[in-house]
């Protein structure tokens, strides 16, 4: 039994719904049967039964559902507790980010976080941005960076900085001897790009889509295939032109490796979010260390190396 188990099975309960449980929490609602499902086995109880298009709870239910709101309401007690009787002088503090925060500021940001508070144990994890909300979620995260508005209502978030997109093409291609690029003369060229449904993608289909131009990709990059490597390879060995943030490539714009278009249709960002668990945002370590992302927020690396 998990706290997330009982965060999910309290949700239902109140709104007699898996559809709005899931809805409110902006958890697929395949996941959030499982996880009931789940906890039912392991308890050997029927949590719920359907009248309607309603669920209620049984007998057991009910009495799990008193027990749940006493458990997560001590364990808020219990963080509130014991972060201040600890302070910050020893502890542990996981944080979580997703590839364009690992590879701009994150690990210079924790470094030095760390390096303030010599007593605490600081450990940088770098996933997807999927896998870092569920990691907040079951608890194995303090804070994360993500590419994306965490989805689930038990994370609060807020923006912390944008990424460029940078149009990306072999340094001797035509259009990079271009000081300007239009968005149809791009449209003609091979293209590589992450699949569907991610940040990058979703924003430059959209351009292209109000340009009134169709966005085919002669090639398509998955997560497991490590889409933003296999892009800078594919671009460099000029397969066709990508859309990266500007961090994952600036030593190859800055060893002639790659050349940045200039394409003023396509003037984008990727705004990075910082997100944290709603009962862990009160943790005097996770309290201090959003005071100093936000402190740093406009500081850039080559500063934070000197302080």
């Amino acid at each position: 039994m998990t706290l997330h188990q009982l965060e999910v099975f309290t949700t239902v309960a109140k709104l007699k719904s898996f559809t709005a449980a899931s809805e409110k929490l902006r958890v697929r609602q395949p996941s959030i049967s499982l996880l009931v499902q789940s906890l039912s086995r392991e308890l050997g109880v029927k949590l719920f039964e359907r009248l309607g298009n309603k669920v209620h709870l049984t007998e057991p239910g009910k009495k799990l559902l008193q027990r749940a709101e006493e458990i997560l309401t001590k364990v808020d007690v219990i963080w509130e507790g014991i972060e201040h009787i600890k302070g910050l002088k020893k502890g542990k503090l996981a944080i979580g980010g997703s590839a364009t925060a690992a590879a701009s500021i994150l690990p210079l940001l924790a470094q030095t976080f760390k390096a303030s508070h010599p007593g605490l144990d600081v450990s940088l994890q770098v996933y997807q941005s999927e896998i870092l909300e569920r990691k907040l979620l079951d608890g194995e995260l303090d804070v994360a960076i993500l590419s994306f508005r965490p989805r689930s209502h038990l994370i609060v978030s807020e923006p912390y900085s944008e990424e460029e997109i940078v149009v990306v093409a072999p340094p001797d291609h035509p259009l990079a001897k271009r000081r300007s690029v239009p968005l149809e003369l791009l449209a003609k060229e091979p293209l590589v790009a992450h699949e569907k449904n991610t940040p990058i993608r979703d924003m430059v289909e959209e351009a292209f889509n109000v340009g009134g131009l169709s966005f085919a990709p002669v090639l398509e990059f998955n997560h497991e295939w490590g889409a933003r490597d296999a892009i800078r390879s594919a671009v460099a060995s000029g397969v066709g032109i990508g859309f990266l943030p500007r961090c994952h490539v600036a030593s190859d714009l800055a060893a002639g490796r790659l050349a940045a278009l200039t394409v003023p249709s396509l003037a984008l960002k990727q705004v990075v979010y910082v997100a944290v668990h709603k009962r862990k945002k009160s943790s005097s370590f996770v309290e201090a260390f959003l005071g100093f992302l936000r402190e740093h927020r406009e500081q850039p690396p080559s500063a934070l190396a000197l302080t």
